[in-house]
């Protein structure tokens, strides 16, 4: 044995040891069972329930049917023009589920819920690689009762599949790293990587590979470069990466710059939306923990000590490996040009672990002032909103008030209700049963809030009105503004007049005059054909452009600030 090959038995035999502590060891397995079937339940029981809301989702739901309608596979395409923003995979994952069960919410829905699930499961075995199966079992939980990544759990955007499959590629080089047995999880590392950059570009293999020199380097350790390196990984992700980026540069030359430089490069550096200061993402991670990130805040004494040089000095390497995993996420992101909130979701698995980690100290010392503290804030929370929602039912005049009242006061009851039989438990020094009552009551909490999507912009009505009305050969124009939902609910490409948006690049990839029209001219000489046209319009520029509209405008359809009028009478 030489040496080197001792030396890595000793660092993983001192990795795998679990320090002593009086902490609980496991989770009985019924509370598991049952908060596990609870979160299938509010991750995938309101998934169809709501129409697709604007502008992502009917976006990415569009250009999967495109793809099916098209049937070409390498090219997106959004309202039939080329559409390079992200690479391919979560479109062709919903294409692929349209094509075998329909094009239902539920279904296009289906996998960033699915990718939330592999993202708790992924933390429940790092955490129990790294702390036990205490810490991985409640780390698992946090995660599915953390507002912000349940909330992208349920939307179809980009985000969650890149922050699981990201996870996962990072769970499998820390089982490598800390294994004799290594391979397969080396392997699996690339394939992750590869999958990740499928979904979202660069930034996958840019931010995985970041994190894992950042632990290296904390830990000093160079050997792992050795095994890390591998010819046969390396084939893998060019197998899986590189044939679409080359095929679908060899079918579109145009698509290396648009894609490369502008989407990656120049959004990075010298971003022309997006634009937030550097410390945006502060508030974002803070108010998508809640109310988990309150308990540092309410154990100041712990903080301290988590703070501290020396503690710094004396983590242990799974410690260092959540912060860096964090830290390179949290700090990449803020230093980027463009900045949005989800950006930074891959971050809350190791944070979640991390949390999970200082939770079980705090039960194993019992420590109930903190969850005492906890829970008081939490019914302060719970009367604001209280007061928030009769202040809003009185003040505010939209239609979104009918929808979102109701749920603020339904909220503040489960939240005030989970808080108080959270802190009787907590004064009677039963921490453990009062942070599980909060665990659950956050998850209904999530399932009431969620209920409230009907609040989001989402034209469903209008894109299924101009389905069922508008015949192949009428013109269906969206002024000055792309509603995404027209293409996918009115099954049908959509003519541009006096704007293009993010529609801009494809529409000067070969001929497309027909269907981008720059002037109010040419939408007013449409009016007065014979053409029948259909103009979704917002109410506020209709009022200035009806003088010249003849004949005057027919109103068939409103949603929201959006009005759908037409240019003939029911009987032509």
């Amino acid at each position: 044995m030489t040496a080197a090959t001792q030396a890595d038995r000793e660092r993983q035999e001192a990795l795998a040891t679990v320090p002593p502590a009086t902490a609980p060891a496991h989770v009985p397995a019924w509370l598991m069972w049952t908060f596990g079937l609870m979160v299938l339940l509010i991750y995938f029981g309101l998934l169809g329930h709501f129409g697709l809301a604007e502008p992502d989702e009917p976006r990415y739901a569009e250009i999967a049917r495109e793809m099916l309608e098209l049937r070409d596979w390498v090219t997106p395409h959004l309202n039939y023009v080329k559409y390079f923003e992200k690479p391919p995979l979560i479109y062709w994952l919903t294409a692929a589920n349209a094509a075998l069960f329909g094009t239902s919410e539920f279904v296009l829905r289906l996998w960033p819920a699915v990718f939330a699930c592999v993202g708790i499961v992924t933390a429940y075995a790092l955490g129990c690689a790294m702390y036990g199966e205490w810490v991985g079992a409640v780390a698992a939980a946090l995660l599915a009762a953390t507002p912000l990544y349940f909330g992208l759990g349920q939307i179809l955007i980009l985000d969650m599949p890149l922050s699981a499959l990201m996870g996962f590629g990072l769970a499998a080089f820390w089982f490598a790293y800390t294994r004799a047995e290594r391979g397969c999880f080396v392997l699996a590392l690339y394939v992750a990587t590869a999958l990740g950059v499928l979904t979202k570009g660069p930034v996958a293999a840019l931010l995985t590979g970041a994190v894992i020199a950042a632990f290296l380097l904390s830990q000093r350790d160079r050997r792992a470069l050795r095994w890390l390196i591998s010819p046969l990984g390396i084939g893998l992700f060019c197998l899986i990466a590189v044939p679409w980026h080359v095929l679908v540069s060899y079918r579109n030359p145009e698509f290396i710059e648009f894609f490369v430089i502008k989407q990656h490069l120049a959004r990075f550096l010298t971003p022309d939306e997006h634009r937030e200061p550097l410390w945006f993402f502060v508030p974002i991670v803070f108010g998508g923990m809640l109310p988990w990130s309150l308990c540092l805040l309410c154990a100041p004494g712990r903080l301290r000590e988590y703070l501290g040089w020396r503690r710094l000095r004396s983590l242990s390497p799974a410690a260092w490996y959540c912060l860096s995993w964090s830290g390179v996420v949290f700090v990449f992101f803020s230093l980027s040009g463009s900045k949005l909130g989800t950006y930074v979701l891959p971050l809350f698995c190791p944070l979640a672990i991390l949390a999970a980690r200082f939770l079980q100290r705090v039960v194993a010392e019992r420590q109930a002032d903190m969850f005492v503290r906890v829970c008081y804030a939490l019914l302060v929370f719970a009367g604001g909103c209280v007061v928030g929602a009769a202040i809003t039912a009185r003040l505010v005049h939209a239609w979104q008030v009918d929808i979102v009242v109701p749920r603020m006061y339904l909220g503040a009851i489960v939240l005030g209700a989970a808080a108080l039989a959270s802190l009787r438990l907590a004064r009677r020094r039963a921490v453990w049963e009062s942070f599980v009552v909060l665990l659950f009551g956050m998850l209904l909490l999530q399932a009431v809030a969620i209920s409230g999507r009907g609040a989001a912009e989402e034209y469903r009505d209008l894109g299924e009105v101009i389905r069922r009305q508008a015949r192949p050969e009428d013109a269906v124009i969206s002024y000055r503004h792309y509603v995404q939902a027209l293409a996918f609910y009115g099954r049908r490409r959509i003519i541009m007049a006096s704007g293009r948006g993010e529609l801009s690049f494809g529409s000067r990839q070969g001929d497309q005059r027909a269907f981008f029209w720059d002037t109010d001219e040419q939408l007013i000489q449409a009016w007065h054909s014979d053409r029948h046209v259909f103009l979704v319009i917002n109410w506020y520029e209709l009022d200035s452009l009806r003088p010249r509209l003849d004949p005057p405008p027919r109103q068939i359809a409103v949603h929201h600030k959006k009005r759908i009028v037409v240019n003939f009478n029911d009987h032509d």
